[in-house]
């Protein structure tokens, strides 16, 4: 597995797995899916598995099947154990509607994988070293797609921050307190579009720029771990733990997941 954050996504996973939050028969939809995630999920074990796309035959997703849009997914509500997405919301025109789509359809769990908008990270894009605009999946898709809702248009970066996930969530469903579990990390592998961008500036070999990043990774994430581009969210207590706001014990709502630095992991 080649993709950046690949380690990441598998990673929450068998985290998930572990914990019991997951079981491996459970029914899972991913959203944004392509081989990668295909791949992850067969790495870990996972064995209903049902992979969509809006553009599942783009050169990113290669997939095949149906398009299936994720501001309106023609799934039944809670229909799926667990629905899950990597690096796919911000690909979204309104990306709070796709997380209300795949909160609808969840009946235990939601995980995602997304970029945080912490302070680190906008002064990395005021500094240029991370765009507004996504356009390398775009150059990549051939210009056709790879954009804001697999079309060839760049899409923009939606970064997130703790307090919009909790707010997001809780507009979603009013009646029940949602367990939401944040996790924030930096990557920064060389394979990413910023490493190579912070690479050139830096004028670095790419033999150099490996180590430095990897020793630059590694001191981040124990001193600035919360400022992380990736966050991840994920139920901390388990599933069918969501509770009503009145306090009683309650299992008619999914718990949310995200994984970051901002990487939601919402898993």
């Amino acid at each position: 597995m080649t993709e950046p954050g690949a380690t990441t996504f598998a990673r929450i996973l068998r985290q998930h797995l572990d914990r019991g939050v997951i079981q491996p028969d459970d029914s899972v939809l991913v959203q944004f899916a392509g081989t990668f995630d295909e791949l992850v999920c067969k790495e870990v074990g996972l064995t209903n598995v049902t992979l969509v796309n809006i553009a599942p035959d783009s050169p990113s997703s290669e997939l095949g099947g149906s398009v299936i849009d994720a501001h309106d997914m023609p799934y039944a509500s809670a229909s799926y154990d667990h629905v899950m997405g990597h690096s796919g919301l911000h690909h979204c025109s309104r990306p709070h509607e796709a997380l209300h789509e795949m909160y609808r359809i969840a009946r235990r769990t939601v995980l995602f994988v997304e970029n945080q908008d912490s302070a680190l990270m906008r002064a990395a894009t005021k500094a240029g070293v991370v765009g507004w605009y996504e356009l390398a999946a775009v150059v990549a898709d051939g210009y056709e797609t790879g954009g804001v809702d697999g079309t060839g248009v760049p899409n923009f970066i939606y970064r997130w921050t703790r307090r919009d996930l909790e707010k997001t969530v809780a507009a979603f469903d009013p009646a029940y307190d949602i367990p939401v579990e944040v996790h924030t990390e930096w990557n920064l592998g060389t394979g990413r579009v910023a490493s190579e961008v912070l690479r050139r500036k830096l004028r670095l070999s790419q033999a150099s720029a490996e180590k430095a990043f990897t020793n630059g990774q590694r001191v981040l994430n124990r001193v600035a771990a919360r400022q992380g581009q990736h966050l991840r969210r994920h139920d901390p207590q388990g599933p069918g733990d969501a509770a009503p706001v009145d306090g009683d014990a309650g299992a008619d709502a999914p718990a949310v997941s995200g994984s970051g630095g901002l990487s939601w992991r919402c898993a």
